[in-house]
């Protein structure tokens, strides 16, 4: 009668836990929900978004969307999505809807099947990377979030069938070139997890043909990824550059660029687990409090840069000794992590939401951890160390969601609060003052062609001598301020067209004996800083033909 007893309460308790959670999950999704949708209304989109929307939108078939897609540095499972709405509408908010389902699909997921605690999940919910910058701002890499989450949920049923690891690994690796890495290292887990099981020999002789099929998937969709993530040969942009070749041949000036750019690649982990942004600046997007924009030039920055590239070093440590008794979790963060910050070295720094794939493998190291057992392959002394930083797991990682926390809501207002981006301003400006049929030239393309999208019109790009929407990443002439004004003279020529509405992204300051230029319209200062803009009505003078 006891035992009967105690097993009726036993599952009261579980029944009520469950209860408990399903509640939690609801509420955090519609919580997330409600503050999303009320977040991407007052969202101006800046370019990166508007670009992706604009190639899916100008492209009359998915043979065109990849062939437009060849300068984007990009795999293409987003714009292939974007393809499918831009059928159906020409609206960009419908893309941040979508976006938002995504989002929210996440935090569900999250919320639902993770082993963290209730107020981890919590904080997660209202942390910087889903609350802001991967919901409220619309890119590829909320995507990947969800593929990466749904990979730890369905994790413990691995020996079952491989298959639908290896579709998710293929949809990964064409989210994002970080995607790509991470896919990678899922995989390269996925072989060393089973060659270290006690009955690999089983496993392969019973499920030869289904472990066959999804290498061949998971390895086809890496390498439709890396083969678009190949650049052609007249691409205008492939990543920043990493050492400068130096007049001086001495051991010091060769060693410092170099140096310079390791410290730099570092410092990301601080960057991305200390999400602090400078509060006391306007532009606060892709900020650090402690290190905003690293240059190492003056006194403090080189202090702080030290400080950073310090912080970064115990960070990495604790959490790699996380990980340090489970080889396969540890092969996955130091595999992923490491993969991200080389590609960040060698070919290109990135922002905040880039490096946002580094906290998100750190989350999936730690959901995957869960399903092992603790190895006893260190020696004692290291034992103890590391199994005194994992008895502080929860500690630790309730504290950088909370620091997370902060800048998550501390985004979300200001971008509610100031416009991110001033081309919603400016499209409303000419659609209401009866602009719209003008001939409309943009300087610089890049800047301005979110108005493009907005307005569902080309504009004249004087960069390229045509007219467009999204931007083409070629090699181009970079047009100097002084050249601009003959450059739109031209375009009013060759466009049969006395006058036009001029937009620059910055001020103009040249003159042209041939023009009459009077200013209309400043715009807001905006959160992106180049995407705050200056329109100018421009006439052709009236030639004099008199002797």
């Amino acid at each position: 009668m006891l035992m009967v007893a105690i097993q009726q309460i036993r599952n009261k308790l579980i029944h009520v836990t469950v209860k408990k959670n399903i509640f939690l999950t609801h509420l955090l999704v519609l919580a997330f929900l409600v503050f999303g949708t009320i977040g991407i209304l007052n969202h101006e989109m800046w370019r990166d978004e508007l670009q992706a929307w604009m190639i899916a939108k100008d492209s009359s078939s998915m043979i065109e969307l990849f062939n437009n897609l060849k300068y984007e540095g990009h795999p293409g499972l987003w714009h292939s999505c974007l393809y499918l709405i831009t059928r159906f509408t020409d609206n960009p908010v419908a893309m941040q809807f979508f976006h938002l389902l995504i989002a929210t699909t996440v935090i569900y997921v999250f919320v639902k099947f993770s082993p963290f605690t209730n107020l981890q999940k919590i904080l997660f919910t209202f942390g910087y990377f889903p609350f802001y910058e991967y919901s409220i701002i619309s890119r590829a890499y909320s995507l990947g979030c969800l593929l990466v989450f749904v990979f730890c949920t369905l994790y413990p049923r691995r020996n079952q069938s491989y298959l639908i690891f290896s579709l998710i690994i293929f949809l990964l690796a064409n989210t994002s070139v970080y995607g790509c890495i991470i896919a990678i290292s899922l995989a390269m887990t996925l072989i060393l997890d089973a060659w270290m099981s006690q009955n690999f020999l089983s496993l392969f002789y019973i499920k030869r043909w289904n472990i066959v099929i999804s290498l061949i998937i998971g390895t086809l969709g890496i390498i439709v990824a890396v083969i678009q993530l190949i650049m052609p040969a007249d691409a205008g942009f492939i990543g920043d550059k990493i050492i400068t070749t130096p007049s001086d041949d001495s051991a010091v000036v060769v060693l410092k660029p170099i140096i310079k750019r390791l410290a730099l690649t570092f410092i990301i982990i601080w960057r991305i687990y200390i999400t602090i942004p400078n509060f006391f600046g306007y532009k606060f997007w892709n900020s650090n409090i402690l290190i905003e924009t690293p240059s190492f030039f003056s006194n403090i920055e080189v202090l702080c840069g030290i400080f950073a590239f310090i912080f970064s070093l115990i960070l990495l440590l604790f959490s790699t000794s996380l990980f340090a008794r489970k080889p396969v979790v540890l092969f996955l963060y130091l595999s992923g992590t490491g993969g991200i910050l080389l590609f960040s070295y060698i070919k290109y720094l990135g922002y905040l939401r880039h490096h946002g794939n580094l906290f998100i493998l750190f989350l999936a190291c730690l959901w995957i951890s869960s399903f092992y057992r603790q190895s006893n392959f260190l020696s004692g002394a290291l034992t103890k160390v590391v199994s005194f930083f994992y008895q502080r797991r929860n500690q630790y990682l309730t504290t950088i969601l909370l620091i997370h926390v902060v800048a998550g809501i501390f985004a979300y207002t200001r971008d509610l609060n100031d416009p991110f981006s001033a081309s919603k301003e400016v499209a409303a400006f000419i659609e209401t003052q009866g602009f719209k049929e003008s001939l409309i030239i943009g300087r610089k393309d890049f800047a301005v062609s979110p108005i493009s999208a907005l307005l569902n019109q080309e504009i004249y790009y004087p960069e390229s001598d045509e007219f467009g929407s999204f931007i083409v990443w070629k090699k181009r002439p970079n047009l100097k301020s002084k050249d601009l004004l003959g450059k739109v003279n031209q375009a009013l020529i060759k466009n049969n067209q006395n006058q036009a509405l001029l937009i620059l992204s910055s001020r103009l300051k040249t003159k042209s004996s041939d023009l009459s230029i009077s200013e209309l319209f400043t715009s807001s200062q905006s959160i992106v800083f180049d995407e705050t803009y200056h329109l100018y009505f421009v006439r052709r003078k009236p030639v004099n033909k008199s002797l």
